[in-house]
């Protein structure tokens, strides 16, 4: 029996990462599918469909040195999608337990624990796959071609993702922060080239026209990255730290006035110090996890929707949101209450 442990966050985004590539209606059994390998340092969860290859890691703790088993996720029992929902039921921190025996996969936390079974059967060695893919030298320029439905499929590797391909004909390489991908291309016809394409498309942009060097053009999209790659998460520390020293100064100033405002300012100020201090340790442990959060919560308020999304996530934490909102509701009675009654106290 081998165990391994690690958080409902990393086993979650492992499955999320991989689950577009798994080979469900494949009509091959072992790719219908997400292979789990722990190998003593990182859990990894793979996926294939012959077309396109996903392998994402996690780091994670183990009693035994390594163990492998492929979780089934066909259309008659979608044991992964199960493990999924189990996993995000829990609060991201949440510590679980994965178990392989004889039974399957056992995982287990505070909360309860779900079996499912697992093959411990032929599963492709993505591990050599990978491997050749890597040992080879991207091309500088390659002409090839690629499933346009496919490679929507990359969307949940990473915020920000590098490809390279060695040659036309050889897959390429989708490489993001604990994840590498493979896609393989299409077959181009002999009579396609570059030069086919300018000879298509060459009525509509013209024979003659400003010539942009290749250099130039990757020098200025650098410099858009370098000045973009961390212009939310400083927006963010300016505006906290703005916040908290507003509120406070607010403080002083309301000191002999209305106590409601006086708390309201206090309460500002501090939560706004907490979420500052918050972000600048998650900014040094886990930078990438910090961009992509900011990121969701940024076009969570531009929805204007944050209410909902507070209140969807207390339920899920086994709150009642209604009831807190009518405590609170009544609590703004008992204050209008004591202001009327407050001349004859």
């Amino acid at each position: 029996m081998s165990a391994t442990s690690l958080t409902a966050y990393q086993l979650t985004e492992l499955l999320r990462r991989v689950d577009p590539h798994v080979g469900r209606y494949s009509g091959t059994g072992f790719i219908e599918g997400v292979h789990l390998d722990y190998n003593g340092q990182y859990l990894h969860a793979v996926a294939t469909d012959r077309f396109t290859l996903a392998a994402a890691r996690e780091r994670a703790v183990g009693i035994a040195p390594a163990w492998k088993l492929t979780i089934s996720a066909a259309e008659w029992g979608d044991n992964v999608a199960t493990l999924r929902a189990w996993a995000d039921s829990h609060p991201g921190e949440a510590d679980v337990h994965l178990t392989t025996g004889t039974e399957g996969l056992t995982a287990t936390s505070r909360r309860g624990k779900l079996v499912i079974p697992a093959s411990t059967g032929y599963f492709p060695e993505w591990r050599d796959m990978i491997r050749t893919a890597l040992r080879h030298d991207p091309t500088e320029s390659p002409w090839t071609g690629y499933d346009s439905k496919l490679l929507a499929r990359w969307q949940h590797a990473g915020g920000r993702i590098t490809i390279w391909q060695s040659s036309y004909d050889k897959p390429a390489v989708i490489y993001a922060t604990n994840f590498v991908g493979l896609q393989m291309p299409h077959r181009i016809g002999d009579e396609e080239s570059p030069e086919g394409r300018w000879e298509m498309w060459k009525g509509s942009l013209g024979e003659t026209g400003p010539t942009v060097t290749q250099d130039d053009t990757l020098n200025h999209w650098e410099a858009l990255d370098l000045e973009e790659k961390d212009h939310l998460v400083e927006t963010y520390i300016e505006d906290l730290l703005k916040q908290t020293l507003r509120s406070t100064t607010d403080v002083f100033k309301l000191a002999t006035g209305d106590p409601g405002a006086l708390t309201a300012y206090a309460l500002a100020g501090s939560q706004s110090w907490i979420a500052y201090r918050l972000l600048k340790a998650l900014q040094m442990a886990a930078p990438d996890l910090l961009r992509k959060t900011l990121d969701d919560v940024t076009q969570q308020g531009e929805s204007g929707e944050i209410g909902e999304f507070a209140a969807d996530e207390a339920k899920r934490a086994g709150h009642d949101p209604q009831a807190w909102q009518d405590e609170y509701e009544a609590h703004l009675k008992r204050l209008a209450a004591g202001k009327v009654n407050a001349p004859s106290a």
